[in-house]
């Protein structure tokens, strides 16, 4: 079997440059990562996902994006419907929990079966990220709140209308983000908060849904069990993500590129896969700093490729129910949450 590089990897233009094409080729990283400055309309962006597949020779090779709705949305334009950011469903949350429910069910499936026809296969999300006074606005709005229930109910609703789209869940920031008081993009944010408090709140959500397919580790760190960031940290991705949450699946970086983390990327990497990370995510570069960092990594490891397969049995379990006019569907979802 080919060995294939832990790097999911973003690129800068709306075009593959041929060297880009190469390092595809050569190196065969696991995944492509989708970013706004990439994407002109459906088309365009459907062909370059077809480029990708076919330079690495994978057809399951994973693309995803951030495609959560509101600010947080990559695909947008006249071809795409706009998507709700979580806190618009707070009126109807509180009005009619199942109602809500049952329509963020509806939206994630609309949402994404609209990624998969244009050749996606997963997507960065959902966000389990608790909402906290005082924390960093970061997060704010693209989380359901402070309640860890209410958290994991919508996240459950999500994931599900995710896989019968098949678009592979990466719930995110694991194992929390949203009570840092720092944004993770500009500095190193620090939870101080005991791990009996994180349990009941922050880690809540994520141990509810510990059978998603895929999650993203934040890049917060939690000092109660370690001093580096979590997407770097061994005692973290042992200790909480893997046995107090529960969590068994793939585990991908949030971007490396992100100033929490300290060093050149290359030693980034190489600190995010020595942590136990599964996938390598960074969402810049090009193929000349792409081979530099591979450089530095190993290739899927046993343990990685099995957590990888056993995300896409789950994936091929689930019966495919895709939305056939994800823009009709979104008019409804509209209507309900401004009524």
């Amino acid at each position: 079997m080919t060995q294939i590089s832990p790097l999911m990897i973003g690129f800068q233009g709306t075009e593959f440059s041929q060297d880009e094409l190469q390092f595809f080729k050569d190196v065969n990283p696991y995944g492509l990562m989708v970013m706004r400055r990439n994407v002109l309309g459906r088309n365009q962006i459907k062909r370059l996902n077809d480029q990708f597949r076919d330079a690495v020779g994978r057809d399951d090779a994973v693309i995803t994006t951030d495609q959560e709705g509101g600010r947080i949305q990559h695909l947008e334009g006249p071809d795409w419907p706009t998507y709700p950011i979580y806190a618009a469903f707070k009126k109807l949350i509180d009005k009619d929990f199942e109602l809500a429910k049952q329509v963020v069910r509806r939206s994630s499936r609309a949402l994404a079966s609209d990624m998969a026809t244009a050749g996606f296969n997963a997507n960065c999300g959902p966000v389990l990220d608790l909402s906290f006074a005082g924390a960093s606005a970061v997060i704010s709005d693209r989380s359901f709140g402070e309640r860890a229930d209410i958290a994991a109910h919508m996240g459950e609703q999500i994931i599900a209308g995710f896989m019968e789209s098949g678009i592979i869940p990466m719930m995110k920031h694991i194992p929390g983000h949203g009570r840092a008081a720092e944004d993770s993009h500009v500095e190193r944010p620090v939870v101080s908060e005991s791990l009996a408090i994180l349990d009941n709140s922050d880690f809540l959500p994520f141990k509810t849904l510990n059978q998603c397919p895929w999650a993203m580790v934040s890049h917060v760190v939690y000092a109660a069990c370690d001093d580096l960031p979590a997407s770097i940290s061994k005692p973290v991705v042992d200790d909480i993500i893997r046995k107090r949450i529960g969590f068994d699946g793939v585990l991908i970086s949030d971007c490396v590129y992100m100033q929490s983390l300290e060093g050149d990327i290359a030693d980034r990497c190489q600190q995010v896969q020595n942590a136990g990370v599964d996938l390598v995510l960074s969402c810049h570069g090009g193929a000349k700093d792409w081979y530099e960092w591979d450089e530095k990594l190993q290739p899927l490891t046993d343990d990685s490729l099995a957590r990888l397969s056993q995300a896409q049995y789950k994936m091929d379990a689930v019966v495919k129910n895709i939305d056939p006019d994800p823009h009709a569907t979104m008019q409804d979802v509209w209507r309900i949450l401004k009524d």
